[in-house]
């Protein structure tokens, strides 16, 4: 009998599994004046291998479409980086355009406006030690530029020509400490020496102490000394150091020029309203 069973288990599983799907087949059949108990007791076994054939089907599918996504997202991020890197480049060019036209703009009012002989030249370097800092124009003899010519801007005056070759020019700063030249206050007409220092600023040094002068007044060349013209701006008082004795106050200036900012300065050959010209300046 064991042989016999052991011979035919395949057709009897086979059997059975017919047998099983009959039965089922049967109660379901059968009319719902009971509770199909079979039905219930096959649900009730088939319900684990179910729910979780259930999760890792949707598992699988909400982690298949979360990576679709993903991919998505990260070639619409690698789209919107070379779009606002596109349009950074192009509003930085903008900006450039603007700034440039702005000091152009600047430039040729003060060609009108200033009867001043000149000729125009870019900053295309700089030289700076622990004592000084000086600009390089690229104007130079060739151009009329001459020693101590006077390099301003439209808002005010930057410094000096200090050298010259036929391409290039050389220009000692205002705030450069070697520099000092004769000055007006503008408000008063009082006189003064002003002269550079090493941290980029001006002052009036023995400036005497019962002359009226208060922050904010602007200083103005007085035209003397052959160098600058009168009237430019040079820069607005800042600070007012007067002891409890002496017969001098110390003035400091700011300068109305940033010197960190000029791109394009103006060096003027010959000023018409000033009777005291540049030293080397060709009267015509």
């Amino acid at each position: 009998m064991f042989n016999f069973l052991k011979r035919q288990r395949f057709r009897i599983s086979i059997g059975l599994i017919f047998l099983t799907f009959i039965l089922m087949l049967l109660g379901q059949a059968e009319e719902g004046r009971v509770e199909n108990w079979f039905a219930k007791s096959l649900q009730t076994i088939a319900y684990p291998f179910q729910a979780t054939t259930n999760f890792f089907i949707a598992g699988s599918s909400s982690l298949w479409n979360h990576y679709i996504w993903v991919l998505g997202v990260e070639e619409e991020n690698k789209k919107l980086k070379k779009e606002l890197a596109r349009y950074k480049e192009n509003h930085a060019k903008t900006q450039e355009l603007r700034l440039a036209y702005d000091r152009l703009l600047g430039i040729l009012n003060f060609e009108k406006t200033n009867p001043d002989e000149k000729i125009y030249a870019e900053v295309i370097g700089e030289t700076q030690d622990s004592f000084s800092k000086l600009l390089i124009i690229n104007r130079g003899a060739n151009d009329g530029i001459k020693k101590n010519f006077a390099v301003v801007t439209p808002i005010g005056i930057v410094g000096k020509i200090q050298s010259v070759t036929p391409f290039q020019s050389v220009v000692q700063l205002v705030t450069d400490s070697r520099s000092h030249f004769p000055a007006l206050i503008q408000r008063t007409r009082l006189k003064a020496m002003v002269k550079g220092n090493l941290d980029g600023s001006l002052s009036i040094s023995n400036f005497p102490r019962r002359m009226s002068i208060k922050i904010g007044d602007m200083v103005v060349t007085s035209g003397l000394a052959g160098i600058f013209p009168k009237g430019f701006p040079i820069g607005r008082i800042s600070n007012i150091e007067k002891k409890e004795f002496g017969l001098f106050q110390k003035v400091t200036l700011k300068p109305v020029v940033s010197i960190n900012q000029v791109e394009e300065v103006a060096i003027i050959l010959l000023s018409p309203g000033n009777i005291h010209q540049p030293l080397f300046t060709e009267v015509k």
